[in-house]
């Protein structure tokens, strides 16, 4: 219990000084892979790549509206993640893509971008149950160049994350997106979070956490997050993503998950605070110019997750 203390002492310092310092530009692009942490945190933290202690494997799918109106804007966006430990748990290994037409936005709409990323990650333990984890990610991103029509950019970027685990209690710093040939002029964004699950009677379950996310652009922004789990057979979940899920707009997520046995998970997600414009071209409205209208459509977001055990037994631990 005293170490756990004197890590959790000295990872709020760390915290602390690492906000402080916010006003160091590490330049890179704040993809909309990174907004995605609530179903896939191994986009924003590369140590919890293999965390888990099975293999994991995640795919989330997003729409905007989800049926077609005449004149409105759409989007539909794809996000992959892979990991699992390895070398009997002492390191973890995994994958990110995504493909996405709505990380960029011009005055002529919305421009498209996808990326690739291999993430690693080494676990020192000690004592009874502390677990400190150090990740990097390296990746490839398409980014397209605003103001100039069909053309786009490879470039490559890596992160860095910490994590420290001590039964239901994580405490995470990390910069996912770090670059030196910057895109638009956006500084890399800094990551803390903590999160504690509480275990109630009857196998119901409340996961709580708080996300900071610290950007030269924008300053810091707070993200509150809790779920509770029924039975461990329904997962309802509020998120208010203060850091954006959409061009920097705020969110307000709805979740609803439900095991379909050890392997699999099914989720549904919904911004509430989503809109979208649908514009009406001149003459179909019955006048001389177009007209347009701003309404409230959030994401649809559907996600699946498989997990396989891999011969530590861990599958069978049920996980909020």
């Amino acid at each position: 219990m005293g170490k756990c203390h004197i890590v959790s002492k000295y990872f709020l310092r760390l915290t602390f000084t690492v906000f402080c310092l916010g006003s160091v530009e590490l330049m890179a692009q704040q993809e909309s892979l990174r907004m995605m942490y609530p179903f896939m945190p191994l986009a924003i933290n590369p140590a919890e790549a293999g965390s888990q202690g099975i293999l994991t494997t995640t795919g989330l799918f997003r729409k905007k509206p989800l049926i077609q109106t005449l004149g409105a804007l759409t989007s539909s966006q794809q996000y992959f993640s892979l990991d699992m430990p390895i070398h009997a748990e002492s390191w973890g290994l995994g994958f990110l893509g995504y493909n996405t037409d709505q990380s960029f936005a011009s005055a002529m709409g919305v421009s498209s971008n996808l990326g690739l990323a291999v993430v690693g990650a080494k676990s020192f333990r000690w004592g009874r149950g502390n677990d400190i984890r150090l990740g990097a990610n390296v990746g490839l991103n398409q980014y397209p160049i605003l103001g100039k029509n069909g053309s786009s950019e490879f470039r490559t970027s890596f992160g860095l994350g910490l994590k420290y685990q001590k039964e239901d209690l994580s405490m995470e710093l990390s910069a996912p997106t770090i670059s030196s040939n910057p895109v638009g002029g956006y500084g890399a964004p800094l990551y803390a979070q903590a999160k504690y699950v509480f275990h109630l009677a009857n196998q119901n379950h409340l996961k709580i956490g708080l996300l900071m996310r610290q950007s030269s652009e924008e300053g810091v922004a707070v993200d509150a997050q809790a779920v509770f789990w029924w039975a461990e057979r329904l997962g309802f979940g509020l998120w208010l993503q203060n850091t954006g899920s959409e061009l920097g707009n705020k969110a307000l997520l709805g979740s609803l998950e439900v095991p379909l046995g050890k392997n699999f998970r099914l989720g549904y997600a919904y911004d509430f605070l989503g809109q979208y414009v649908s514009t009406i071209p001149a003459g179909l409205s019955g006048s001389s110019s177009s007209s347009s209208s701003t309404m409230a459509s959030g994401y649809h977001q559907i996600y699946i997750r498989y997990s396989l055990d891999v011969g530590n037994g861990k599958l069978a631990a049920f996980r909020p």
